[in-house]
C-alpha cells in the first residue's frame, strides 16, 4: 500500500531522506561513548557497534529502493518525499500503511531489534495525538512539539529514548526523599535554568540503539519535584552526554551463514550520563507540569510505541511460524502427528497477534489531537498474550530441531574426511536439504532462539515498555467492561452498580500508594536529620 498525500501536481518532488553513508557520516561527531571500560572512537567501526549501525544503515538505504521506497517513506502536500516514522496518521488507512513499514523493518533482522530506525519517532506522533493536553499543561513550551517533529522528519534522525531510571536507589524518585539534594538525591532533574534553556544532570536508561542514534528523548515518569518533571530532547554528541554500553551478545565478525541474525549486530542498551548538559529552550516540550507525567497520561501518549511493539511481535510470530515449517520440511518430520500438532500451535500463536493486530486497526478512534489511534485494549491485550506465550514458543522450535540445533558445524568442518571415505557432510544430509543448508537452518533457529542474542531479546521483549503483570495491570484499568456489569446484574435482578471506572480506581490506588511511599521517605530524611542534629549537639556538650 504506497502512500501519496495529494501534492498538487505542479509541485516539484525534494527528499529529506539520507542515505545509509549519510546516516553513518553523521554519527561521527564526537560523541562520548564507552564499552567495557574504554571510549569508542568511531561507533562506525568498532566492534560493539558496527553491527548496529550497518544494520540501520541498510533501512536508510531501503528508504531508496524501488521495492520498499513505498512503504517506508511518504509524499507530503508540499512535495517533500520524508521518512514515515514520524507519519501522522488520521485515517484506518493511514494506520495500515503505517504498519506495513514496522513490519518490514521487523522482518529485516526477524523481528529481533526491538528499536527500529521508526520505533522511538513514535513518542513525537504520541506527543502530537495528545497535543490538547501539553498545550494545557504546559503553553509556554507545547508548540516546541510540533516544531520538533518537522526538523525530525526532514533531518531523518534516528532517535533513541532514555527515560527509565536506573537500579540504584538514590537515582530513583522513591529511593530518596524529595528534601535530600544532589549528589544524595541523583534523580534526574534541571540543575540550572536562564532565558536561553535549562542544565540537566543524572542517569538514565534503558538507553537502547543510544550509540548509534541522532537524538535522546529524556524525560521522567511520575516525578516528585518540579525541577525532575520535563521531556526534552538532546543531541547524542552534547556537551556532557556520555553513554555507557552493555556487554555485546553478537557476533561481529561472524559470517551470516554461522550467524544469520547475530551477525547482524547488536542494539547495545546503554545508561546514559547527563553531566549538567544544556538544553536550549526550543527542544523543551514541557517543563514543570507534573500531570504530564502521571501512568495514566503517559500510557495514553505513548499508545503508538506500544502498538509498534505488538505489530513487530506480530510480525516475529509469523516468522516463527514459517522457520517451524521450514524445520519439519528440512528434517522430514511432517508426517508426525505431533510435529504437525506443534507447528499448529505456533501457527495459532501466530495468528491470533495477527487478528488482534486487524482488530486494533478496525476499532481505532481519533484522538484529542486529531490522530487515528489503534485501539490500545486490544493492543494491550494481544502484548499480554504475546509474551506469556513466548517462552513455550521458542521452546517449541527448540523440541522441533532434536539434536540438530545442538549440534551445528562450521563449513570447514562438514568438508572434513569422517568413515567410509566420506567427508564429514555426508552423514548429516537428508533427502530434502544438503548438509551445509540443513545447518543454515539450525544456524537460524540457534540465533533467535538459544544463543546469548536470543537470551537478550526475550529480556527485551519481557521487560520493554511494560512486563505481564503490568499490562495485565492495565488491561484491568482499561478494559470498559461497566456495560457488561450492568447487564449480569440485571440479569440477577440487581439495580445498576455506581458508575465508577475502572480506571479511574486502579490510578487511585496507584497514586495513594505513591503518595504513601513518598511520604514516608520524607519522614524517614526528616527523622535523620532530627538525629544528626542530636549527635552534633552531644558532641558540642
Amino acid at each position: 500500500m504506497s502512500r501519496v498525500d495529494d501534492a498538487p501536481a505542479d509541485v516539484a518532488e525534494r527528499t529529506f531522506l539520507k542515505t545509509g553513508q549519510e546516516y553513518k557520516a553523521g554519527l561521527k561527531d564526537g560523541r562520548e561513548v564507552y564499552y567495557m571500560g574504554e571510549r569508542i572512537d568511531d561507533v562506525t567501526t568498532h566492534p560493539a557497534t558496527k553491527g548496529g549501525v550497518e544494520t540501520v544503515a541498510r533501512m536508510y538505504d531501503a528508504q531508496h529502493a524501488p521495492g520498499t521506497a513505498d512503504i517506508l517513506t511518504h509524499l507530503r502536500t508540499d512535495g517533500a518525499r520524508v521518512t514515515n516514522g514520524f507519519f501522522l496518521p488520521r485515517t484506518i488507512a493511514d494506520i495500515k500503511f503505517r504498519r506495513e513499514g514496522i513490519e518490514y523493518i521487523a522482518r529485516q533482522t526477524f523481528g529481533t531489534h526491538g528499536r527500529g530506525m521508526d520505533m522511538i519517532a513514535n513518542f513525537l506522533v504520541g506527543m502530537v495525538s495528545e497535543f490538547p493536553a501539553f498545550k494545557r499543561a504546559c503553553p509556554e513550551y507545547a508548540d516546541h512539539i510540533l516544531a520538533y517533529r518537522d526538523m525530525a522528519e526532514e533531518n531523518n534522525f534516528f532517535l533513541a529514548e532514555t527515560i527509565i531510571d536506573p537500579q540504584g536507589y538514590r537515582s530513583r524518585g522513591s529511593g530518596t526523599a524529595p528534601t535530600e539534594t544532589p549528589p544524595e538525591r541523583a534523580t534526574s532533574q534541571v540543575v540550572k535554568e536562564n532565558d536561553e534553556g535549562i542544565w540537566i544532570s543524572g542517569v538514565k536508561g534503558v538507553g537502547t540503539a543510544a550509540a548509534f542514534a541522532h537524538e535522546f528523548i529524556f524525560g521522567s515518569f511520575h516525578p516528585a519535584l518540579e525541577q525532575e518533571s520535563f521531556w526534552i530532547s538532546v543531541p547524542a554528541d552534547a556537551e556532557g552526554v556520555k553513554v555507557f554500553c552493555r556487554e555485546g551478545v553478537h557476533h561481529p565478525d561472524a559470517s551470516l551463514k554461522d550467524h544469520p541474525v547475530a551477525a547482524l549486530g547488536d542494539e547495545t542498551e546503554s545508561l546514559v550520563a547527563f553531566d549538567e548538559v544544556f538544553v536550549p529552550r526550543e527542544k523543551i516540550f514541557s517543563y514543570r507540569a507534573p500531570e504530564l507525567h502521571s501512568v495514566n497520561f503517559c500510557n495514553t501518549w505513548l499508545r503508538f510505541d506500544h502498538w509498534y511493539t505488538f505489530i513487530r511481535i506480530t510480525a516475529k510470530a509469523e516468522l516463527f511460524a514459517g522457520l517451524a515449517q521450514l524445520i519439519v520440511e528440512t528434517l522430514e518430520l511432517g508426517n508426525i502427528p505431533v510435529v504437525r500438532q506443534r507447528v499448529a500451535d505456533i501457527c495459532e500463536y501466530a495468528q491470533i497477534l495477527r487478528g488482534l493486530a486487524v482488530a486494533a486497526e478496525e476499532l481505532a478512534k481519533p484522538s484529542e489531537g486529531g490522530l487515528m489511534v489503534p485501539d490500545m485494549n486490544t493492543v494491550t491485550a494481544g502484548r499480554s498474550y504475546a509474551l506469556a506465550n513466548y517462552p513455550w514458543v521458542i521452546h517449541l522450535l527448540q523440541d522441533l530441531c532434536g539434536q540438530g540445533l545442538i549440534v551445528r558445524y562450521s563449513e570447514a568442518d562438514l568438508e572434513l574426511p569422517a568413515a567410509f571415505g566420506k567427508n564429514f557432510a555426508w552423514f548429516l544430509d537428508t533427502q530434502a536439504m544438503s548438509a551445509q543448508d540443513k545447518n543454515l537452518v539450525m544456524n537460524l533457529v540457534w540465533d533467535v532462539t538459544t544463543s546469548a542474542h536470543a537470551g537478550r531479546m526475550k529480556l527485551f521483549e519481557e521487560a520493554n515498555a511494560l512486563n505481564v503483570p503490568l499490562l495485565k495491570e492495565r488491561l484491568y484499568g482499561e478494559y470498559e467492561r461497566d456495560h457488561f456489569v450492568d447487564d449480569c446484574r440485571h440479569f440477577i435482578g440487581l439495580g445498576k452498580s455506581a458508575r465508577r471506572t475502572y480506571q479511574t480506581e486502579i490510578i487511585q490506588i496507584w497514586t495513594e500508594q505513591r503518595g504513601q511511599e513518598v511520604l514516608q521517605r520524607a519522614k524517614e530524611s526528616e527523622r535523620h536529620g532530627h538525629e544528626a542534629g542530636s549527635r552534633g549537639m552531644s558532641g558540642d556538650e
